[in-house]
């Protein structure tokens, strides 16, 4: 089931355009990459690198939820058999997908080289799933972009906080709690072709996001089916 949702899923997100835009959107910031001199690459890729898969996700999956109310194809499903979590995790994989293929343009086409792909690649994938989950958790109460245009702006703000704090603009014991974003442990996924990164540093990012991808899921799961499918408000 999950894969045909995934094929529907893909065939109307390229037929309505939205995963070219999403590519189109990643390699434009490729091209912006082009423009700073190298010395600069490594604080503006792992920032561009965020802004594709997770807050560009966040924001794409909750205008397909919104369109996906109001041409009733949430509700036709609701009298289906069809397992929600299903409908989530075709969902989840495919934005998840589609963010390494844009991590893969802006890496390549901004810096014209391969090195540490596989860091890059695997914190997208992670990074997406987490971000694609609470974007339909979220976005699940609302009923189109004007209404979830708040939570976008305080979702991107709150997670940009991290890329701030690693490089020394944030001070102070307090800023630590910034570590249990999960923008922090992408971060070091995304440093990595710049800079030497421990495996053990990677290992727990990693894991990290896992755990936030687990809270996530709980989060989209309750408030999706709350929301769109019982349509509580």
């Amino acid at each position: 089931m999950i894969g045909k949702l995934v094929r529907t899923n893909l065939i109307i997100g390229v037929r309505d355009y939205a995963y070219p835009i999403y590519l189109l959107i990643a390699l434009a910031y490729g091209l912006m990459l082009l423009a700073f001199p190298r010395e600069y690459l490594a604080t503006m890729v792992p920032l561009f690198l965020f802004l594709e898969p997770g807050l560009v996700g966040f924001m794409f999956v909750g205008t397909e939820i919104f369109a996906e109310k109001k041409d009733g194809a949430i509700g036709a499903l609701a009298v289906t058999p069809m397992e929600w979590r299903d409908y989530i995790m075709a969902k989840t994989l495919l934005l998840g997908g589609i963010s390494v293929a844009g991590a893969a343009l802006i890496l390549t086409v901004g810096t014209r080289s391969l090195d540490g792909i596989p860091y890059v690649l695997a914190g997208s994938f992670l990074v997406s799933i987490v971000y694609t989950l609470l974007g339909i958790g979220i976005s699940a109460k609302y009923r189109d972009l004007d209404d979830y245009f708040v939570p976008i702006i305080g979702v991107m703000v709150v997670s940009l906080l991290p890329f701030a704090h690693s490089h020394g603009y944030l001070t102070g014991e307090i800023w630590k709690v910034l570590y249990l974003i999960p923008s922090y442990p992408a971060l070091y996924f995304f440093k990595a072709p710049f800079e030497e990164i421990s495996t053990e540093t990677l290992l727990l990012s990693g894991l990290a996001l896992l755990a936030w991808s687990a809270l996530a899921y709980h989060i989209a799961r309750t408030r999706f089916y709350r929301y769109a499918v019982e349509g509580l408000r």
